[in-house]
């Protein structure tokens, strides 16, 4: 029987088909399609190399991977990242002529390069030094003049040292092909070569962090980062981004007890070697001067003991006196599986009602639906980077997951075709076919697919498309589809997946850990039933872990009168939130990067993260910004945050042990089995659900809508709770405005940039307007800013309806 192999972009190999060549006297075996470069990679051998990387591929254009090919049918001195690995073939890296062929290629490429090591922020990490020693280049013979470029300003967040560079490509193949930016490129030619813009600018690329990891050389590192550490001096450690529910790998550095940068990590499954530009940058939360770091008590601050010894004395006496109904919990989608699971464990020791595990009760249930998805019906990145047809319903990659946007690049670049249902005017950094429509159309549509039923005409266009696909992907997210949209999601990939042609599905969740959160909630209460409990006064006591109802509950109005009744409000957070500064009892937890535990993304994937440092004050904030510092204490400032789970656990006289605390878990939900064997650095362990079967979903009736609706949708910067308080994001944070069709403005007198006011409701707002007409008529969208005026509005509602005239000139 031949043996299929999954290579690890996820394309099949016969492993009848592997090769077995031999390097440097040693015998390996490759799948079909390896290069001899990534052949050599596998036996350990170290290969000078520039232009290849693994996500892009070999272009030879640094030619130093040179190697002697001395038997098969290729020989003499080749590329070694431009030659298939054959059978037969015997390479050597150590022949003499391929060493004297890499150093004179080393010493071309240095002749022009500045010698600033010193001061170069890539000095440590700098792929350059290490191939220039590789190739046994160290002393330079050139005497004339280097030549000399001026450098641009490309924005905040990535520094131009064009003196710098090698001309190795790497940075433009992943800012326009694999990207898709357009605005970063190579100009001039032979020796004259220029990367960059045709002015000064910020780069337009929301994946424009990326030049900091590719480029091999100081030419293009990371401003904000910029003259803080060296790369020996930081603290790194294997993490997973919290900034949405794709769970991207990624690797935080940290040093005087601050959280400096992130790097991508890599996993083949989920992000591959690349991140967005809010994962990379948006990392300065930690360090917020305003974070809670001390338990507080009616703002007075308190040891640790009595924190907790208080804690349990109020939530018993409550319970004691008012019943079990009393007390009310509320678990979160940005805190880990364990500390969600705790919570649960804690409502059984006080006897009280189970947690609610989500302030956004629309949200809570569409990620429950999204949490019924059958595993084999469940899509990764990889999955959609192989896809041949990507169906967007009701989502925004760019907004809700944007390293999705550039894995469905990658199926366009492969052939694949992409087309979008939805009312929004979503941008992808590749070609797709727009198809408008109503957001009540979104949940028949998926209805109708369901059902194996003809869609209407309008769709006809998909229906053609599915009809020819192979491997298809259905895409939605929970804010315009909802539960009900979910479901039908869900169950339309169900009906049109076969064995002959697999049809997959992805849901975009608000959270890092929506999914964990929704799959221990299960069939509990939500958010309005716990609303009801505290408008009705029944609810004495909430504690809230990593939550703030404030700040993401739709009916704000009615949940500060509720937390007025309230006799008790203790919260367990590391943001300076809302609902935090009216807490009666604060305790400080760490931050993602300060502890360990797990996130489960949208796909059902658990992985782990691990502490990258220990809380405390950064020494910038503690010492003025001096260093070394002017006083010394044994006591750490700031230092009193923490781990969510380790709080918990001792609420719940459990010990503080999380590997004892993961096998507990895994032994009481059989799905999460594989939990206590994971590992941070691999990619990760698919939850293990049953093969549910979805309903089948009745027509859904589209009611005709005659007013404008106001459907309010997240961005890409603002709108997510711990990027919203970052400040390397402040300058490409959005300001508020208005969209409208190009048909509504015509009939309203609105031209682009007139101010309009906006009348939703109770409020009313001036903003500018922004006209499209890649958007449905008769939609008024707005983004969801926090900290703005707009942050009034909540996504994941039904649309309201709203009214929209210019404002007229004083």
């Amino acid at each position: 029987m031949i043996e299929l192999l999954a290579c690890p972009h996820g394309i099949e190999r016969n492993a009848a088909a592997m090769p077995t060549l031999i390097i440097d006297n040693q015998s390996v075996t490759v799948p079909e399609g390896t290069n001899v470069l990534e052949a050599a990679q596998q036996l350990g051998i170290v290969v000078p190399h520039f232009c290849y990387h693994e996500a892009l591929g070999a272009v030879g254009a640094c030619r130093l991977c040179a190697m002697l090919f001395i038997d098969g049918p290729v020989k003499g001195i080749q590329m070694a990242c431009m030659v298939p690995a054959k059978d037969d073939m015997v390479v050597s890296t150590e022949a003499p002529e391929a060493i004297a062929y890499r150093g004179q290629v080393i010493e071309w490429l240095m002749l022009n390069h500045p010698h600033d090591c010193p001061v170069c922020d890539e000095g440590g990490e700098c792929q350059l030094q290490d191939m220039t020693i590789a190739s046994g280049h160290s002393v330079r013979r050139y005497t004339g003049k280097k030549r000399t470029y001026q450098n641009q300003d490309l924005g905040s967040f990535i520094s131009h040292e064009m003196n710098r560079c090698i001309q190795c490509y790497r940075c433009v193949r992943t800012y326009q092909d694999y990207c898709g930016g357009t605005d970063y490129g190579v100009l001039g030619s032979n020796q004259r070569l220029y990367f960059g813009r045709f002015q000064d600018g910020p780069l337009e690329s929301p994946f424009a962090g990326n030049l900091v990891d590719v480029c091999p050389t100081g030419v293009l590192t990371n401003k904000p980062y910029r003259f803080t550490s060296r790369f020996w001096d930081l603290q790194e450690a294997p993490s997973v981004c919290p900034h949405c529910s794709l769970g991207c790998a990624t690797i935080p550095g940290a040093r005087f007890r601050e959280l400096q940068r992130i790097r991508s990590g890599n996993n083949p499954e989920v992000n591959g070697c690349f991140i967005c530009d809010r994962g990379r940058f948006g990392y300065d939360y930690v360090n917020h001067p305003d974070r809670p770091r001390t338990p507080l008590l009616h703002g007075e601050e308190l040891p640790w003991n009595e924190a907790i010894e208080t804690l349990l004395q109020r939530l018993r006496e409550l319970i004691d006196r008012h019943g079990r109904d009393s007390v009310a919990l509320l678990g979160s989608g940005r805190s880990s599986l364990e500390a969600n699971y705790l919570l649960g464990c804690l409502s059984k020791q006080l006897g009280c009602t189970a947690p609610v595990y989500g302030s956004h009760a629309g949200r809570d249930r569409a990620a429950r639906a999204a949490a019924d998805l059958p595993v084999e019906l469940s899509a990764s990145l990889a999955d959609v980077r192989n896809s041949d047809l990507l169906v967007l319903t009701g989502a925004d990659p760019l907004a809700e997951g944007p390293m999705l946007a550039v894995a469905i690049r990658q199926a366009v670049r492969n052939g694949g075709r992409v087309m979008i249902c939805d009312p929004r005017p979503v941008e992808l950094p590749c070609s797709a076919e727009y198809l408008p429509c109503q957001p009540q159309e979104l949940p028949q549509l998926l209805s109708v697919l369901s059902q194996g039923g003809a869609l209407p005409d309008k769709f006809q266009p998909l229906a053609e498309a599915l009809q020819q696909a192979q491997r298809p992907v259905l895409i939605g997210a929970s804010d315009l589809l909802g539960a009900t949209g979910n479901t039908a999601l869900l169950a339309a990939a169900q009906t049109m997946n076969s064995t002959e042609r697999p049809c997959r599905a992805m849901v975009l969740l608000p959270e890092a850990n929506s999914f964990g959160a929704a799959l221990l909630a299960a069939d509990g209460p939500d958010f309005e039933q716990l609303l009801e409990g505290m408008a009705s006064g029944r609810i004495k006591a909430l504690l809230c872990l990593e939550a703030d109802p404030l700040a993401d509950c739709p009916d704000r109005q009615l949940l500060l009168q509720g937390l007025e009744k309230l006799d008790f409000l203790a919260v367990l957070d590391h943001l300076p939130s809302l609902t935090a500064e009216k807490a009666d009892l604060l305790l400080p937890t760490t931050a993602l990067s300060e502890g360990t535990g797990t996130l489960i993304n949208n796909e059902g994937r658990m992985q782990t993260f691990t502490k990258v440092f220990n809380p405390g004050e950064p020494l910038r904030i503690s010492s003025q910004g001096s260093h070394p510092p002017r006083s010394f204490s044994s006591v750490t400032p700031g230092a009193l945050p923490c781990q969510a789970w380790a709080i918990l656990a001792e609420l719940c006289d459990l010990p503080v042990d999380l590997t004892k605390i993961r096998r507990k878990l895994a032994a009481s939900e059989s799905r999460l089995a594989e939990l206590p064997n994971l590992l941070a650095e691999g990619p990760g362990q698919r939850i293990q659900t049953g093969g549910k079967t979805l309903p089948q979903l009745p027509s859904v009736a589209t009611d005709q809508v005659d007013s404008l609706q106001l459907l309010v949708c997240e961005t890409l910067y603002g709108s997510e709770s711990l990027s919203a308080l970052s400040a390397p994001l402040d300058p490409v944070r959005s300001q508020p405005y208005l969209l409208l069709h190009q048909l509504d403005a015509t009939r309203l007198g609105i031209a682009n940039d007139d101010l309009v006011l906006l009348s939703a409701g109770d409020a009313q707002l001036t903003l500018p307007a922004r006209l499209s007409d890649r958007m449905a008529a008769g939609i008024i969208i707005v983004p969801h800013l926090r900290n703005t005026e707009l942050d009034i509005f909540y996504p994941g509602r039904q649309p309201l309806p709203c009214r929209v005239e210019k404002v007229s000139a004083p």
